[in-house]
């Protein structure tokens, strides 16, 4: 008599019933459904271990975190009621996974943007290099919101720079042969440059499609080029040189000690904002008046805001987390505005006016 442990393992069938094959695997007895399932699974990790192995050209764009800038200044202001939000967003570089599921929601939902990586971030430039530049912008825009503020507030500050000098140029700018990196911009259309800012506001002023003239300093000598401005890609309308620039040579005297601690923000678009929180803490105005206000921009060592990349989704996180008013550069209100929902929008072009659109609001108990 064969031993019943030793048999083959087919279950028993009763009339009707559906013949179901076995395999002992380590002592362990998978039935067929489960051994296909497993082979499946194993498969289908695989494949997304290969997809999130995979990188493509572009990247994700969505509504990231806003922070009231009173928290990031020192000394710390008054307590107010209500709120000064500087906005961000997400960009993240998308694997062939992030893209597929990306491509798949955005069909169903305008939170999230899928745009050409070198359209966020020249393509020649490391992702630790270009985090370096966006934290060198970011610390030229604290200065020009520093110098704003308090010389608005009645201090007087002493600010120097000799240009704007050229660190990388994108793929797709009409740059490339004309410029090169280390160029230092010290005219635009006539019109001296001392910053980086002010560059970028004469950048601004044009269409796309239209040119540039530039006077440019390479070494010890200077000369004058021309370049086309091209389109934004997330921004209809608003003129592009495809250039990152930080000024040269910047030296400044405060004659009041502010700090702006931010960590894990970086980039320029913040400036207007920034200026707002610091004019706020050294004067014994309450900007919000008990609003929750929220902004982007940059700001100019002139109190020039500039218009600044992805503020539809900035606008998408401002509504939803019931902010009152939105701060949008004049040539960001209609994207702002359409993505706004109920919230007010205010477009402004200088910081002068983002305070009269704060000062015009109802006292808020």
């Amino acid at each position: 008599m064969a031993d019943p442990s030793s048999a083959p393992h087919a279950p028993p069938t009763a009339p009707g019933a559906v013949r179901r094959w076995a395999r002992r695997v380590n002592g362990v007895l998978l039935s067929g459904p489960i051994v296909l399932a497993s082979v499946i699974l194993a498969v289908a990790f695989g494949i997304a271990a290969l997809l999130t192995s995979i990188q493509t050209p572009y990247q994700v764009l969505m509504p990231g975190p806003m922070t009231d800038v009173q928290r990031l200044i020192s000394p710390n202001p008054r307590p107010i009621k209500g709120a000064l939000y500087l906005t961000t967003i997400y960009s993240e570089p998308a694997n062939a996974a992030y893209y597929a599921a990306a491509s798949v929601y955005t069909r169903f939902s305008t939170d999230w943007g899928i745009v050409p990586r070198e359209e966020a971030r020249p393509r020649n430039v490391s992702e630790r290099e270009y985090q370096r530049l966006l934290g060198t912008m970011m610390d030229e825009s604290k200065v020009a919101a520093k110098v704003v503020a308090l010389r608005e507030a009645g201090y007087e500050v002493k600010l120097t720079g000799q240009g704007a000098q050229v660190q990388e140029i994108t793929d797709t700018s009409k740059a490339k042969g004309v410029l090169e990196r280390g160029d230092v911009v010290v005219a635009a259309d006539g019109l001296p440059i001392t910053t980086s800012t002010d560059l970028v506001a004469q950048i601004q002023a044009h269409r796309p499609g239209e040119r540039i003239e530039l006077r440019v300093r390479r070494g010890d000598q200077e000369r004058s080029v021309s370049v086309e401005l091209t389109e934004s890609p997330d921004e209809p309308g608003r003129a592009r040189a495809g250039l990152i620039v930080l000024t040269h040579l910047y030296d400044y005297e405060l004659p009041k000690e502010v700090k702006l601690e931010t960590r894990e923000i970086g980039g320029p678009s913040a400036g207007l904002m920034f200026a707002l929180g610091i004019y706020n803490a050294v004067t014994e105005h309450d900007l919000t008046r008990g609003h929750r206000i929220a902004g982007t921009g940059t700001i100019g060592t002139d109190g020039r805001v500039g218009a600044v990349g992805g503020v539809k989704y900035k606008a998408i996180a401002a509504q939803r987390a019931g902010v009152e008013l939105f701060l949008a550069p004049k040539d960001n209100y209609d994207e702002v505005k359409a993505n706004a929902g109920t919230m007010q929008v205010a477009a402004v072009t200088t910081f002068r006016d983002a305070l009269a659109a704060l000062t015009a609001l109802p006292l808020k108990g």
